[in-house]
C-alpha cells in the first residue's frame, strides 16, 4: 500500500492514552500498511477532574487505564462529551475511521467518518453464533457485576458473569477464580467483556475453561482490519 492510499485509524480510550497494553497487540492485527493513531478522553486532565467524572447515581459504571498504570472508576454519561471531543480531533487530524476502546454500552456517538463501538460488534458477533451452554462473560470489576448481567439480559443471553481485572491479569489465582466461575456456571462460550484483556489471558482462559473465548479488543481489530482492507 502506498503512502498516498494509507488508512490512518484513531482509537478513542475513555481513560489516558497511550495504551500500550493494548493497542501494540490490535495494530499487529490491523497491519502495517494502517497508521494507528491515539487519543484519551481523560488526556491533559488533573487527578481531581478525573475523580469529579466519577460514576453517580444509575451511571453505568467503567474502568479504565491512566498513563502512571493505575486504573480509575468513571462514570459513562459524564464521558460522553469527551469522547465524542476526541473523536473530532482524530477527524480533524485526518483519521479515516476511529474505534472505541470500550465494551460500555455507550449511545451511538457522533462522528463524521465511520467510528467502530465495540458492543454492538460484539453483540452482533454473538448473535451469529450458537454454543450448547450459558455465555459465560468476564467484566473488570466486582461493581461492574449486576449491571453487566443485566446488560447481557437486555440483550437476550442468559450469563454467568464474573470479575477478572484486566489490570490484574499476572494474578494465577484471580484468573482460576474466573474460570472456575465459568465451569461452574456451565459456560459454553465466554466473552472478555472489557477492551483492557490481552491476549495471553485469553488464551490461559481458553485452557482452564475448554471452550470458545472471545476477546474484544481483537475482535474490533479484525473488524478495523477488514474495514481499511489491510
Amino acid at each position: 500500500m502506498t503512502n498516498a492510499l494509507r488508512s490512518v485509524v484513531g482509537l478513542v480510550t475513555i481513560g489516558q492514552s497511550p495504551r500500550s497494553d493494548v493497542v501494540p497487540e490490535m495494530a499487529a492485527l490491523i497491519g502495517p500498511g494502517v497508521e494507528v493513531r491515539e487519543a484519551g478522553a481523560l488526556d491533559g486532565l488533573k487527578r481531581s477532574e478525573i475523580e469529579a467524572l466519577a460514576p453517580t447515581g444509575h451511571d453505568e459504571i467503567l474502568v479504565t487505564r491512566l498513563q502512571d498504570g493505575s486504573a480509575v472508576f468513571v462514570g459513562e454519561e459524564k464521558i460522553v462529551g469527551l469522547v465524542e471531543q476526541r473523536i473530532a480531533a482524530l477527524e480533524r487530524g485526518g483519521a479515516t475511521l476511529t474505534a472505541l476502546l470500550c465494551t460500555g454500552a455507550f449511545p451511538r456517538l457522533h462522528a463524521t467518518r465511520p467510528l467502530i463501538q465495540p458492543h454492538p460488534v460484539l453483540l452482533g458477533t454473538l448473535r451469529g453464533l450458537s454454543w450448547p451452554g450459558r455465555l459465560g462473560v468476564l467484566t473488570p470489576s466486582v461493581p461492574h457485576v449486576p449491571q453487566t448481567e443485566a446488560r447481557w439480559r437486555r440483550d437476550g443471553f442468559d450469563p454467568i458473569v464474573a470479575p477478572l481485572s484486566p489490570y490484574e491479569e499476572e494474578d494465577p489465582a484471580a484468573l482460576r477464580r474466573a474460570a472456575d466461575a465459568m465451569r461452574a456456571g456451565g459456560a459454553g462460550l465466554v466473552v472478555m467483556d472489557c477492551m483492557g484483556f490481552r491476549r495471553k489471558t485469553r488464551d490461559e482462559l481458553r485452557g482452564l475453561t475448554g471452550v470458545p473465548v472471545l476477546l474484544a479488543n481483537l475482535l474490533v481489530a479484525r473488524v478495523i482490519a477488514e474495514a481499511c482492507g489491510a
